[in-house]
């Protein structure tokens, strides 16, 4: 296998996103809009778990994971048929919901509960603060809100830091699993087992690569008020998708 360069990661996901500009965006504009459907329905199932915090946040999350794991794939789906040299169209991008499903499931629904159990390290007030109405509109009970949460944070400061940690480690080692799954037609836990192996000996490369989608994507979405996003949100998958590519030698030598 192949060690990654970040910045050839973002160089060869700019590549792939600048030759089929318009469907990409395209297929980010439609995303955004079945997420928020996953979202509502989400919302909707688990609002029948009110009773549990925990139960309820971790039901909800397991929906609309599935829907942004089974969504999110497809650029990678879409991505290895252009490079491939292959007609593409816009129903390419939808072979995440048609390939290998169960498969995804089991890695979006292995992935919320690993990342929801970690969030057991926060005490209860930070992992489910919110403004009340009141709150939001009086400026003064709003600050008095926010003091109580720092105070919170900070008596829990270690817990707060391995909670982000965890996180960064989980979202990173398991990045892969979907597209092993979907792409490579493995089953979930084995998916799971092949992208720990891929990504850890290799996770500071592929944190440097976010860290530098990071950095440019802020400023971008800041000047264009957002809708820099229809632009950054696939370079993204298709920054992971390279970095992928790259560990797995998909690819094509020039």
């Amino acid at each position: 296998m192949r060690k990654i360069s970040p910045t050839q990661a973002v160089q060869a996901g700019w590549i792939r996103y600048k030759n089929k500009a318009g469907m990409y965006t395209a297929y980010t504009v439609f995303s955004l809009v079945v997420s928020v459907v996953f979202a509502t329905v989400a919302g909707g199932i688990g609002g029948l778990f009110s009773f549990n915090t925990f139960i309820q946040t971790t039901i909800i999350a397991i929906i609309a994971g599935i829907g942004s794991g089974l969504l999110n794939v497809g650029f990678a789906h879409f991505a290895r048929k252009d490079e491939a040299g292959q007609e593409v169209e816009f129903g390419n991008f939808l072979d995440g919901f048609r390939i290998n499903i169960k498969s995804v499931v089991v890695v979006m629904v292995a992935t919320v509960v690993l990342s929801q159990l970690s969030s057991l390290l926060m005490p209860q007030e930070l992992m489910t603060f919110q403004l009340t109405e009141e709150q939001s509109q009086d400026f003064e009970l709003m600050m008095m809100a926010f003091e109580d949460l720092s105070e919170v944070l900070q008596a829990n400061m270690g817990n707060f830091y391995l909670f982000i940690g965890l996180q960064i480690l989980l979202s990173i080692v398991l990045m892969f699993a979907p597209y092993f799954a979907s792409l490579n037609g493995k089953d979930g836990l084995e998916s799971l087992a092949e992208s720990i192996k891929l990504a850890f000996p290799n996770f500071f490369q592929i944190f440097f690569a976010l860290l530098l989608i990071t950095l440019i994507a802020i400023p971008v979405t800041v000047m264009t008020l957002g809708l820099g996003l229809l632009v950054i949100v696939p370079l993204v998958q298709l920054l992971a998708y390279d970095i992928f590519a790259q560990l797995t030698d998909e690819v094509l030598e020039d």
